[in-house]
């Protein structure tokens, strides 16, 4: 049975009434909500992957910061002559002035962009590879930890949150699933036999993954840099 398959059977049957019915009304009914992509991409085997990921693969991630770094270093030094009001960065107006002049520092730009692209996919290649890896496994693990909580909490339809329009926390059972998957699978393995590819559903579930990563890492950039002390430096004193 596919993963999502017992999660969207007869969804399009409920009416938002009842899936939006009180807790009490909920467990008699026996119906309930679970956000499998959640319980995946949070999986406590997923943070025991990334852990044994970074390990193994370091030398490859080390050369890929250190590429990344001197791209950032070749561009801001080509940005520079098309950075007219010397703030550091380009504008629209800035980018079509450069257009429009047929700069060559736009080729260089591009070709510079595109050679670094080449060897950041070539060296996070394996990891992320692996990363696919132990998300597909966990997938493999959903459906045995979902069906352990559906029978404990005799749940006899479970409807996929994305669906569902309105409900109360305590028809949630995203944590109760996800708590059985940590418990039964704390870990999994992050080699991939030779050959292997993962699935369109891993493909989309490891690029969901990617961008949560880089959301977070953004925000903590971000906080990090208003939470910097700002100069201190006194001015100079008039006689």
């Amino acid at each position: 049975m596919k993963m999502y398959q017992k999660l969207m059977l007869g969804c399009a049957l409920i009416a938002p009434t009842l899936v939006a019915a009180g807790s009490a009304q909920a467990q008699v009914s026996g119906v309930a909500i679970a956000d499998p992509e959640t319980v995946i991409l949070t999986a406590k085997a997923l943070d025991a992957a990334n852990t044994s990921i970074a390990t193994t693969y370091k030398a490859q991630l080390d050369q890929a910061n250190a590429r990344q770094q001197a791209l950032q270093t070749e561009l801001n030094t080509l940005y520079a002559p098309l950075d007219l009001n010397k703030d550091k960065k380009l504008d629209d107006a800035e980018i079509a002035a450069a257009e429009a002049a047929k700069n060559p520092a736009l080729a260089k730009i591009e070709a510079a962009q595109k050679s670094a692209q080449t060897d950041l996919a070539r060296l996070r290649g394996p990891a992320i590879l692996a990363q696919a890896y132990a998300i597909e496994q966990i997938s493999q693990k959903y459906s045995a930890a979902m069906n352990a909580v559906v029978t404990a909490k005799k749940i006899s339809l479970l409807l996929s949150a994305n669906t569902v329009q309105f409900s109360t926390p305590a028809v949630d059972v995203t944590d109760d699933i996800k708590a059985e998957l940590d418990r039964t699978n704390p870990s999994v393995p992050i080699t991939p036999p030779a050959g292997w590819q993962p699935s369109q559903q891993t493909q989309q579930l490891l690029q969901q993954y990617l961008q949560q990563q880089q959301y977070a890492a953004a925000i903590q950039a971000r906080r990090a840099a208003a939470a910097a002390p700002a100069p201190t430096g006194k001015a100079p004193q008039g006689r």
